[in-house]
């Protein structure tokens, strides 16, 4: 009997030195059923041919071409087009260990109220590879619980990225990935958290490394914006969003006030002309954010006391460029 059909959605956009490796270790997949959908997002590189070649060789792969819209709008038309019992996402610059499949749908199949399951990264960067997140390397399956999921996953005790995990097909009736947003896995895992309430279905989190998170010059992480300052806009639409007041709603406002002030600090302590530009562009989006902060919203328990401390935050707070340039003379 052959296994229920998984459709893998690939997102392919200006990969076009990783986008063979990507494919070649999805074929090589264990698990015997997989359909593969390469989304070219309007590549402008050699991504497309790359594509048509893969899908001319194996019927198991299929490309949709279409104008760029970014890697959300690339998902939800992989979503629109899947024809699997179950759907996974994976980036065209990463690969993956040959059973990642076959453990993810052991995850799913082990519980019936279980909804997806989830497998653990590798950091990739340059031949070295390491542990992606030590605080997600549990030693252990762990079953999180459908009421636990969104706060965990804010709180990043568990991994909150999309890729490194299998959903049931009826997750996405209505769900989507929202277009037009960069670090869109925050919002999709805030969706997705509200959903699993609904459905009552859980996530297993498995003790299983299968996927290569590769990090290069083209990646998100290595973007002249900080990853943090589409974080903190993401925080602010949770926020806004909640409009009850609960356990989660307080954590992401916790959480937006530290990693704000956090990313302020460390910007004004670069002391590098593309440091400057950068802060400049943050005070143009978040001048009104950082002057509502008090100082026991983003001063952690250890630091509270220190007289040190509550200086450097109301100089940064009313005076921050005489503070950075008094701090280049420091260094």
């Amino acid at each position: 009997m052959k296994s229920p059909l998984i459709s893998v959605i690939v997102p392919v956009y200006k990969t076009e030195n990783y986008l063979d490796e990507c494919i070649h270790s999805l074929l090589n997949q264990t698990y015997d059923n997989l359909e593969i959908i390469l989304v070219d997002d309007g590549s402008p590189d050699r991504c497309p041919e790359i594509c048509d070649s893969w899908a001319e060789k194996n019927s198991c792969i299929r490309v949709i071409h279409k104008q760029n819209g970014g890697l959300s709008s690339a998902r939800n038309v992989g979503i629109e087009n899947a024809r699997g019992d179950y759907l996974s996402f994976v980036d065209s610059d990463d690969f993956f260990d040959s059973r990642m499949y076959e453990k993810l749908y052991e995850g799913i199949m082990r519980l019936p109220n279980i909804g997806l399951s989830g497998i653990k990264f590798y950091r990739y960067e340059t031949g070295e590879t390491s542990i992606y997140n030590k605080i997600w390397d549990t030693k252990k399956d762990v079953l999180v619980k459908a009421d636990d999921f969104g706060i965990l996953a804010l709180k990043k005790k568990i991994c909150h990225a999309t890729t490194n995990k299998l959903y049931k097909k009826e997750l996405f009736v209505s769900l989507r990935f929202r277009e037009g947003i960069v670090n869109e896995d925050v919002l999709f895992s805030h969706d997705l958290g509200r959903l699993l309430i609904q459905l009552g279905w859980d996530l297993l989190d498995l003790d299983y490394y299968a996927y290569y998170y590769r990090i290069h010059n083209g990646s998100i992480c290595r973007s002249k914006v900080p990853i943090d300052f589409y974080y903190i806009r993401n925080l602010r639409t949770i926020i806004d969003e909640e409009k009850k007041d609960s356990e989660y709603k307080s954590t992401a406002i916790d959480i937006y006030h530290h990693t704000l002030y956090d990313l302020y600090y460390s910007l004004l302590n670069e002391n590098n002309p593309e440091g400057k530009e950068t802060l400049k562009f943050f005070l143009q989006s978040y001048k009104n954010g950082i002057m509502k902060l008090r100082y026991q919203d983003v001063m952690y328990k250890e630091n509270a006391s220190s007289i040190y401390a509550r200086l450097s935050f109301y100089a940064t707070k009313y005076f921050p460029w005489m503070y950075r340039v008094i701090n280049s003379f420091r260094q």
